[in-house]
């Protein structure tokens, strides 16, 4: 029996919740005013102004990242062109010298040679 009242308040109290809850609900909004309304969406275009520059700005360090890394990616491209030109101009002096070398052979090749008629050998003596 102590029960029925307990149960009865329970209901009496989740109805009464309910009810609040559809009341509040179902009431129109305040109409604001035409001042409210534009203070309302001057706040609302600084949110949205604050909002955007942030993320303009973690753009901005975006590409200052991707920027960076560009750039070490050129310089060791750099270092790699300094290398292929190095090897460029070693080779260029290698074909220089032989060709040197070659000019100087047909040089020596189209001069008449002349022996020596007193040539001697003698043997060498030794102690």
């Amino acid at each position: 029996m102590n029960n029925r009242p307990i149960s009865l308040f329970l209901l009496l109290f989740a109805s009464t919740t309910l009810t609040l809850i559809t009341e509040a609900a179902d009431k129109p909004h305040k109409k604001m005013t035409l001042a409210e309304k534009g203070e309302q969406a001057r706040q609302e275009s600084v949110e949205l102004e604050q909002t955007q520059l942030q993320k303009a700005r973690e753009a901005a360090k975006a590409t200052s990242e991707r920027e960076q890394k560009a750039l070490a990616k050129v310089e060791s491209n750099d270092w790699e062109a300094q290398q292929l030109e190095k090897a460029r101009s070693q080779s260029d002096e290698r074909l220089t010298r032989q060709q040197k070398y070659l000019q100087q052979a047909q040089e020596a090749a189209t001069q008449t040679r002349k022996i020596p008629k007193e040539t001697s050998i003698e043997p060498l003596e030794s102690e």
